[in-house]
C-alpha cells in the first residue's frame, strides 16, 4: 500500500542536537575528573557506566535480526557479568552488618 503522505525530511542537525545533549545528559564526563576518584567512587561510576551500556545495548538488540542480535545480546550478558562484578566489589568494600 502506498502512503498519500509521505514523511517529512529528517532535520539531521537537530538530531544530532538531540543526541548530543542526550549523551551529555546520561554520560557526564566534563564534571568527572578520573585522577581525584576515591577506589569506592570509581567503582560505583564504572557501575554506572556499565548500567548505560547495558541498556543501550539491550534496547538496540530490539532492532536487529536474529543472527545481529545474538551477538548484542551476548555482548550484554559480558556487561551484565560485568556490572555484577562491579557490584559485588561494592559490597566487599561496604559489608551490610548482619544481625546479631
Amino acid at each position: 500500500m502506498k502512503k498519500v503522505v509521505p514523511d517529512p525530511p529528517r532535520n539531521t542537525i537537530k538530531d544530532r542536537a538531540a543526541f548530543n545533549r542526550a549523551i551529555d545528559h546520561y554520560l557526564p564526563t566534563q564534571g568527572v575528573q578520573i585522577e581525584d576518584l576515591s577506589f569506592e567512587d570509581a567503582l560505583l561510576y564504572t557501575s554506572s557506566l556499565l548500567d548505560s551500556a547495558s541498556a543501550t545495548t539491550l534496547n538496540c538488540s530490539e532492532l536487529l535480526p536474529s543472527p545481529e542480535r545474538a551477538k548484542i545480546l551476548a555482548v550484554w550478558h559480558l556487561l551484565e557479568m560485568a556490572k555484577t562484578t562491579v557490584d559485588r566489589s561494592i559490597e566487599c568494600l561496604n559489608p551490610a552488618k548482619t544481625p546479631a
